[in-house]
């Protein structure tokens, strides 16, 4: 069976330089686009988790959550950290449900413990049971209890690169990961979209890569090619697409998107 993750970014469903500004056109767009994946391969299993945007990466910066809670007022952030990105994951949720699509929202909160920002524990039976059951899983970057610090945020990335993982282990299927934003890609000093990242180039890709110029709190571009670069050491293609191309996502889930950065172990 095959099974694609795709990550639909912050940049991408929400205006990241205005607070609390969602694009429900964009996600009207993206449902669309599902539908047409699903109805190409109706065997395709898919998980979706969507980037926190304008909606959490601001309360999070507000509140320092990535590095813990110790004062009631840090505490009280967290919660309203984890508000915020219910509350897109919830507005995504109707959209898709409107599209026809069957999606079920699972908080990462009630799934995964950290310890010094480090995936500690993990139950992803809700998610594999959601599978089995031909529904789409709908996850996003949350915040989660942390052993040592409190709390912190797993981002949508670490999620998904932690769920290829985990179904990778399986050996059920076989597995694609996209993250479809608001950039064409990977781009070089000069601003061009780099095609084609393995380990024998990251280190020149990586001096090219920095932090995203909107309010980003876990790690911009570099973390997340990282992030992908480690998974694609078990056989998995990692794509990073432009969402905003019509029917880019649908081509990146045939294997032959129009434009991005694929990244892949190359033996």
């Amino acid at each position: 069976m095959e099974l694609a993750l795709i990550k639909l970014g912050g940049s991408l469903i929400t205006d990241k330089d205005k607070p609390y500004t969602a694009r429900p056109e964009v996600m009207q767009r993206l449902a669309r686009e599902i539908n047409s994946i699903r109805n190409q391969n109706p065997n395709l299993k898919l998980i979706i988790g969507n980037g926190a945007g304008s909606f959490g990466h601001q309360s999070a910066k507000k509140y320092n959550t990535i590095d813990g809670f110790v004062s009631p007022y840090e505490k009280v952030g967290f919660c309203l950290v984890h508000q915020d990105v219910l509350d897109l994951n919830l507005l995504l949720a109707k959209i898709l449900l409107q599209a026809g699509l069957p999606v079920v929202s699972l908080p990462p909160l009630t799934m995964a413990v950290t310890k010094n920002k480090k995936l500690l524990e993990s139950n992803f039976v809700s998610i594999e049971n959601s599978l089995a059951a031909d529904l789409i899983s709908l996850v996003f970057g949350d915040v989660v209890l942390d052993k040592a610090i409190g709390g912190t945020i797993l981002s949508t990335d670490t999620l998904l690169a932690e769920l290829a993982k985990y179904f990778f282990l399986q050996n059920q299927y076989k597995i694609v990961l996209i993250n479809a934003g608001d950039y064409p890609g990977v781009r070089d000093r000069n601003g061009e979209v780099i095609s084609l990242i393995t380990k024998s180039n990251y280190s020149e890709v990586e001096a090219a890569l920095g932090l995203s110029h909107s309010v980003d709190v876990t790690g911009g571009m570099k973390k997340k090619v990282e992030e992908f670069l480690a998974i694609s050491s078990l056989g998995i293609d990692c794509w990073i697409i432009d969402g905003n191309i019509p029917d880019n996502l649908v081509q990146a889930v045939l294997g032959k998107p129009t434009s991005g950065t694929l990244i892949r172990a190359l033996s």
